[in-house]
């Protein structure tokens, strides 16, 4: 069995790896309960790998980018928190398919393997490519402002996302062959039709 988790706050200051343990239920952070549901599991004799999901994206992405930019749309900017310098880790949704793949044919028992391409892309830079994109200013908010422009969704707008895949790909022998996230963006077709992720 395959189980799906996130990379939000498995370590900070440097970059999450597939060694990374997620904070517990009862932590102020954000609690992975697959994680714990795929180690009940295992306990009882079945057979379980987890496959971390970072920022998926490609045509039908229903995500965070998309929210992005929904709100730059609403809000007649396009805004990242503070400096921008914090980052997300991103995958090309072909390739975390085909890691997919790999994984039920050739994954370890108890293994945590990490999906993305891209350890870490600034969000002042994805906020540059969508200004561009729809001709808005792009604009910093402080942490205290970000809460404002960007309601709920303002904890993964400040979020520091970084991650690598590194184990996973020498033990996979994955290699992500699809566009960046960037690349995907300027691609343009993100900004065809509006697209609204859903409220939390």
């Amino acid at each position: 069995m395959i189980i799906t988790s996130g990379l939000a706050l498995l370590a900070k200051g440097r970059a999450a790896t597939e060694q990374d343990t997620p904070p517990p239920p009862n932590s102020t952070s954000f609690p992975r309960a697959s994680e714990a549901a795929a180690a009940a599991l295992a306990a009882r004799g079945v057979r379980t790998s987890m496959i971390r999901l970072s920022q998926v994206h490609g045509d039908g992405d229903h995500a965070f980018v998309p929210r992005l930019i929904s709100i730059a749309r609403e809000k007649g900017v396009s805004a990242y928190v503070g400096d921008g310098l914090n980052r997300w880790s991103a995958v090309h949704r072909f390739d975390a398919a085909h890691l997919y793949r790999l994984v039920l044919e050739k994954g370890a028992a108890g293994a945590r393997y990490h999906a993305l391409a891209d350890e870490g892309v600034p969000l002042r830079e994805i906020a540059g490519v969508i200004g561009r994109h729809l001709n808005l200013p792009v604009v910093s908010k402080s942490r205290e402002d970000a809460a404002n422009h960007f309601g709920w969704f303002a904890p993964f707008a400040g979020m520091d996302l970084w991650a690598s895949s590194a184990q996973t790909q020498a033990q996979l022998g994955w290699r992500p062959v699809h566009s960046g996230l960037i690349a995907d963006l300027d691609r343009g077709t993100y900004f065809e039709v509006q697209k609204v992720a859903p409220a939390a």
